[in-house]
């Protein structure tokens, strides 16, 4: 005969045993990432929106960071823009993966390119 289940666990399955379980299907196991199968189409228009929203914050906000810093020298700027970015890239690199938040990463990290690119060229024209 085998004891009788801790007090705490017996409470918590007294209020769930008639509970509905819910599913997740798994598609694609993805170097250790797990994907869940998407309820519905991908909203392409309503994503690339928030995409590029989400570029031009990012690369307004480092163009503007980058300004502010010339004056005291360019290494130092490329040395904040690889701290900025260095910061960020863990947010982006789990945010690729969540159905929503996936746009958002994408934008930034095309924010963060398109500020490099725009600064390399500005450092081309002084």
């Amino acid at each position: 005969m085998s004891p009788p289940p801790p007090r705490s666990l017996s409470r918590a399955r007294a209020g769930y045993e008639s509970a509905p379980v819910s599913v997740v299907t798994v598609t694609a196991v993805d170097r250790g990432r797990v994907g869940v199968e998407p309820s519905g189409p991908t909203p392409w228009a309503t994503g690339l929106t928030i995409s590029a929203v989400s570029a031009v914050i990012v690369g307004t906000a480092l163009l503007s960071l980058s300004q502010g810093l010339v004056p005291n020298g360019r290494w130092l700027v490329v040395l904040a823009n690889l701290l900025v970015a260095m910061g960020l890239a863990p947010s982006i690199w789990l945010g690729r993966a969540t159905p929503i938040w996936r746009w958002v990463a994408y934008g930034t990290a095309a924010g963060i390119v398109l500020t490099w690119i725009a600064l390399l060229f500005s450092l081309l024209g002084s």
